[in-house]
C-alpha cells in the first residue's frame, strides 16, 4: 500500500468491497449518532440532538447522504455520461468514514472536561491558564482538521476518479456544487428533522 492508495482507494480496491465499507460506514454513523446524540445534517456537518431517538438520528443522516449522492450523480452524468452510480455512492460514503470518529469525540470525558475548564477560564481570566487543557483542545482541533482534510481529499479524489474530470472549470464546478449542496442540506435537515 502506498500514499496514492491511502488518498485514492477508488483506483485500487474493488467497487463492491468499497460499497460494503460504505454501507458499514452509514450504519456506524447512525449507531454512533444514537450513542452520542448526534446526526449528520449534511456531509461534513454533525449536529447535536435534544431528544435522541433512532429515527431522529437515522432519517436526517440518510437524507443527507442520499441527497449528496443524488446531486453528485447528476453532476457526474453532466460532466461524463459514463459516470456510474456505484462510484458516486462509494465516493460519498467512504469520505464520511473517519467523520464517524469525530462523532465519538464528545463522549471522551477528558476532552469534554478540558473544554469545560478552558471555557471556565475565559469567565475567570485572573486564574492561571490551564496549559494541559489548552494542549488537549489544540490537539483535538488539529486532529479534527486533519480528519476533515483527509475526508475532503477522499471525496474529491473519488469524484475525480468516478467522472474522470481534468479541466479546472469542472473542478471549480464540483467544489461550488458541493458547497451549495452542503449548505442547502444543512438548512433543510435542521428545519424538518
Amino acid at each position: 500500500m502506498n500514499w496514492k492508495t491511502i488518498f485514492n482507494p477508488f483506483e485500487r480496491f474493488d467497487d463492491k468491497a468499497l460499497l460494503g465499507i460504505g454501507i458499514l460506514t452509514t450504519a456506524l454513523a447512525i449507531l454512533m449518532g444514537y450513542w452520542t446524540g448526534t446526526y449528520f445534517s449534511s456531509i461534513y456537518k454533525i449536529n447535536s440532538l435534544d431528544k435522541v431517538t433512532f429515527q431522529a438520528v437515522a432519517v436526517p443522516t440518510l437524507v443527507s447522504f442520499v441527497s449528496a449522492i443524488a446531486i453528485l450523480f447528476i453532476l457526474g452524468k453532466i460532466l461524463n455520461s459514463k459516470t456510474r452510480l456505484i462510484d458516486i455512492v462509494n465516493t460519498v460514503l467512504i469520505s464520511q468514514l473517519l467523520l464517524v470518529i469525530l462523532q465519538a469525540s464528545d463522549k471522551i470525558s477528558f476532552i469534554k472536561e478540558a473544554q469545560e475548564r478552558v471555557i471556565s477560564h475565559q469567565n475567570h481570566p485572573s486564574e492561571t491558564i490551564p496549559l494541559w487543557d489548552l494542549t488537549v483542545m489544540i490537539g483535538m482541533a488539529s486532529f479534527t482538521l486533519i480528519i476533515l482534510i483527509y475526508s475532503i481529499t477522499i471525496y474529491y479524489n473519488g469524484f475525480k476518479t468516478a467522472t474522470n474530470i481534468k479541466k479546472w472549470q469542472h473542478i471549480v464546478l464540483f467544489a461550488a456544487v458541493s458547497l451549495i449542496m452542503t449548505l442547502v442540506c444543512q438548512i433543510l435537515t435542521s428545519k424538518y428533522f
